[in-house]
């Protein structure tokens, strides 16, 4: 089982429309903010979380920070999930936190980065889960 190879599911969900329905025109003005709910893990707490659709360039930025909380030195990657309205994974991808070196407890990293969704369609949520190597 996956959870138990220390994945921690942020279970950030940012709320807003970022496609239509049947995916052909998007929903909404360029640079989207979108609102995160904020949740604690037991390794590392999600200090912030941003996320905006351009609609022009078919991009979806999505920036934040994570707090090292486990107490030891932390390694490993985030892996960010589109999701439909219902909860449906519609597409992820993964990126390593501070260039895959670890980092220590208490300190503050941050991740930013940018996807192409053109051949995504329905999203509406915005999940990030960390993993620790």
């Amino acid at each position: 089982m996956k959870s138990k190879k220390n994945n921690m599911l942020v279970g950030i969900y940012l709320l807003a429309v970022l496609f239509a329905a049947d995916g052909s025109s998007f929903a909404g003005p360029a640079g989207i903010n979108l609102i995160p709910m904020k949740q604690t893990m037991p390794l590392v707490n999600l200090e912030s979380l941003d996320s905006e659709f351009f609609p022009a360039s078919k991009m979806v930025s999505v920036k934040g920070s994570l707090k090292n909380i486990s107490g030891s030195y932390l390694r490993g990657f985030i892996t960010i999930f589109l999701m439909s309205q219902n909860g449906v994974v519609l597409s992820a991808f993964d990126m390593p936190v501070n260039d895959h070196r670890p980092f220590s407890d208490g300190e503050k990293i941050s991740f930013d980065t940018a996807v192409n969704v053109s051949n995504v369609s329905g999203a509406s949520r915005v999940s990030v889960e960390f993993t620790k190597d």
